[in-house]
């Protein structure tokens, strides 16, 4: 009796739980409500939190991508700065002067970090998936995705990245290994030029 008791108690309480606490993480429903333009830009309000002087610093502008070949990353405040990222490069400009230029030819890492910054910023789950457990939650239009590297040398230097969005990207915060971190809200999101 006190078996059955405990297995019905069991069941209702399971019965109650809100359903996306029972559902699992499902790549397909996540690519179904999520969308991956060829284009897209807008804003960005971008927190840089430095562990070792405990101090936060925001930066604002604005960014455009064309899927698979750049991404254009340019910080309006507190400084300008332009960062045209490419799968093959990553370039620097300040008041037109280049400052960086990573070239994925004498730096092999440029192709791993443009593919992963490019699947995020373009939520393409399949190709976040290689080098990510991708983990989280899904509620009717919104989702919310945790990611963490699965390749030991990305762990190096990302312990995880969380991201939230609706149909587009709207959230995304790295965690660095060191306990620095870079949060990224983004705004007046448009398909079009």
């Amino acid at each position: 009796m006190k078996n059955t008791l405990l297995v019905c108690f069991f069941i209702s309480s399971f019965t109650f739980w809100p359903n996306n606490v029972l559902a699992q993480f499902d790549i397909n429903a996540l690519n179904a409500i999520s969308s991956s333009p060829e284009f897209l830009q807008g804003q960005f309000v971008q927190q840089k939190y430095l562990n070792d002087f405990d101090v936060s610093l925001e930066s604002t502008g604005e960014f455009d991508y064309l899927q698979g070949q750049v991404v254009h990353w340019h910080t309006l405040s507190p400084i300008q700065n332009l960062v045209t990222m490419t799968p093959s490069s990553i370039v620097s400009h300040q008041d037109d002067v280049e400052v960086m230029s990573l070239q994925a030819e004498s730096n092999p890492v440029v192709t791993l970090l443009s593919e992963v910054f490019f699947s995020v910023l373009t939520s393409e789950w399949q190709k976040l998936e290689n080098y990510f457990e991708l983990s989280g939650e899904i509620d009717q239009q919104t989702w919310s995705v945790s990611l963490t590297p699965k390749d030991t040398a990305l762990a190096q230097a990302i312990s995880h990245v969380e991201l939230k969005g609706d149909i587009y990207l709207r959230y995304l915060k790295f965690y660095e290994s060191n306990g620095d971190y870079t949060e990224i809200q983004f705004d007046h999101l448009r398909q079009h030029k």
